[in-house]
């Protein structure tokens, strides 16, 4: 059929809506190309400095971006470990604003300004008290993060033969550390254990001064040694700050022997000439850490009055860092013409094989249940004056839950024995007549119940020191421990509890033998040579 006129205006319309679509499209399709070909980078920095000059990144704010004028949703970005974030952005104005405002040593910020973003370059925004706006209030405080980031570095784990504490570089010159005097139990000579990033080593320290009043110590390390050189101020020689008053909020670091490096908050309980006490959480294995005001200065000494090691939290009170000023000034004097331990790196747990991801299992519930593995009991070896027994995880895990026996209680490591690596094996050194040792113990629980037991004599001299050799070698042990156990009437029961690498007793050592050396006869050895089928026995899985 032959179009009509209609007909020919019809179709010369839908051409032309076919060409104006297609017009549009191109047109929106470059619109939208155009921008992504000229965006611009929005690079934003948030820090804040304290009253003693240090700037601290602020992570994990939100902020919102949004365009000027405002025609949409804000975009909710979030900055990062090191206090910054960086967004792409189409050119044009834009306005930067916290979210609410935030706590920083006692002081709520906010800001927002207004930014212009070119095309094809970075602009960089830094947020920073200089520019902040002074808030009326925040929900949110800031410090403990803040704190954190600006001292992980600097806080460190020292490991001695009885407990593990925290502790915190003051001098970095000299490798001097401050710690509780309690955590101390007495040592002259520990472990400090620095971590920074993924790096964590041990090296040697002395206990140059610890007193019991005021409740503080000194440990001095290889200056070389240290991961980092930022001290913490205690600011001897300057003015004493004011007490803190009821309610004040404290922050501390800890280094546990189980968990990360983390911040905990506080408040003031009550304020003495002497310590301040507060409602701060600190474990039985994380006390002499730094703890902090709310203008980020430093306050003191965390320490607790936890006579139970076994008890994992307590309540704890500050050494005011006035009353710590004199033990360092004792501490720095003994260092004149001394010569610093050395910086040799002591051994460390061993990094074991990659986790291997978790197969989901489904259970048939009428399927009868797997036989629990027999468990493996711990070789025992009589030497001439003490016992030997060797402990692997295996046999830790072999251990029935909720039993107490002296034969189990590991005292103030049971939770490091608890969590032992596969690769690490213990060697428990008893004094000898272990019947006797046993019923001592007994009748210090027995005393608890009312009964009251005859005292054994026949206990030998206790444990000092075990050295162990591969063939002529002597092997560090990874952590040379110390169980303590008190007894009613007399002094304390020590046992030597030493970790080793159990790869380092393997097929290749000739001979393998322990000396253990006594508090009554420290110059002369009991030596044991020791089967080497008994690391085998060790090493089954």
């Amino acid at each position: 059929m032959i179009p009509g006129p209609q007909n020919a205006q019809m179709t010369d319309n839908i051409e032309t809506v076919e060409a104006t679509m297609a017009s549009s499209i191109l047109l929106s399709l470059l619109l939208t190309l155009a921008p992504a070909q000229d965006t611009g980078t929005l690079r934003v920095r948030v820090a804040l400095t304290d009253a003693a000059g240090v700037t601290t990144p602020l992570p994990r704010l939100l902020l919102l971006i949004s365009n000027n004028p405002s025609i949409d949703e804000p975009r909710r970005v979030r900055t990062a470990a090191d206090g910054t974030i960086e967004v792409r952005l189409a050119p044009g104005s834009y306005t930067v604003e916290l979210d609410e405002p935030i706590s920083f040593r006692g002081k709520a910020f906010t800001w927002t300004q207004i930014v212009d973003v070119r095309g094809g370059r970075e602009t960089v925004v830094d947020l920073t008290a200089d520019n902040a706006e002074t808030a009326a209030g925040a929900r949110r405080s800031v410090d403990s993060a803040t704190l954190l980031t600006a001292w992980r570095d600097s806080v460190v784990e020292i490991w001695t033969p009885t407990r593990h504490a925290s502790g915190f570089i003051i001098d970095a010159a000299r490798g001097l550390i401050a710690t509780s005097h309690r955590a101390m139990g007495g040592a002259a000579t520990v472990e400090v254990q620095f971590t920074k990033g993924t790096e964590r080593y041990k090296v040697p320290g002395r206990v140059l001064v610890s007193e019991r009043d005021p409740g503080a110590a000194i440990v001095w390390v290889e200056p070389k040694a240290l991961p980092t050189t930022r001290a913490v101020d205690p600011a001897c020689g300057m003015s004493p700050r004011s007490a803190p008053n009821y309610q004040d909020v404290l922050t501390t670091i800890t280094a546990s022997a189980l968990t990360a490096k983390e911040a905990t908050d506080g408040a003031v309980r009550n304020v003495t000439e002497k310590a301040i006490f507060s409602d701060l959480r600190i474990g039985s294995d994380s006390e002499g850490g730094p703890v902090f005001a709310e203008d980020g200065a430093l306050l003191g000494i965390s320490a607790i009055d936890d006579k139970d090691d076994r008890k994992r939290w307590d309540e704890a009170w500050v050494v005011p860092a006035e009353r710590v000023c004199p033990v360092i000034a004792a501490a720095v004097t003994k260092t004149a013409g001394a010569t610093p331990p050395a910086a040799t790196r002591l051994p460390m747990e061993p990094a074991g094989p990659a986790v291997q991801p978790i197969a989901i299992v489904r259970m048939n519930k009428n399927a009868p249940s797997a036989p629990k593995p027999a468990a493996l009991a711990p070789p025992t070896v009589p030497a001439a004056n003490f016992d030997i027994t060797l402990w692997s995880a295996r046999m830790v895990r072999g251990i029935e839950p909720g039993a107490s026996s002296v034969r189990t209680d590991f005292g103030s490591w049971s939770e490091y024995v608890r969590d032992l690596d596969d690769h690490v094996f213990l060697v428990r050194v008893s004094p000898q007549f272990e019947e006797s040792l046993w019923k001592t113990l007994a009748r210090g629980v027995a005393a608890t119940q009312g009964m009251m037991l005859p005292p054994l004599k026949n206990f030998t001299s206790n444990f000092l020191q075990l050295r162990a050799y591969c063939g002529d070698a002597e092997v560090l042990p990874i952590h040379p421990f110390v169980i303590e156990h008190e007894v009613e009437g007399r002094s304390a029961i020590r046992e030597g509890l030493y970790a080793f690498e159990l790869a380092a007793f393997g097929p290749a050592c000739p001979a393998i033998r322990f000396s253990m050396f006594s508090e009554r006869d420290p110059q002369k050895p009991d030596t044991k040579v020791i089967d080497p089928k008994l690391f085998e026995q060790l090493a089954k899985p």
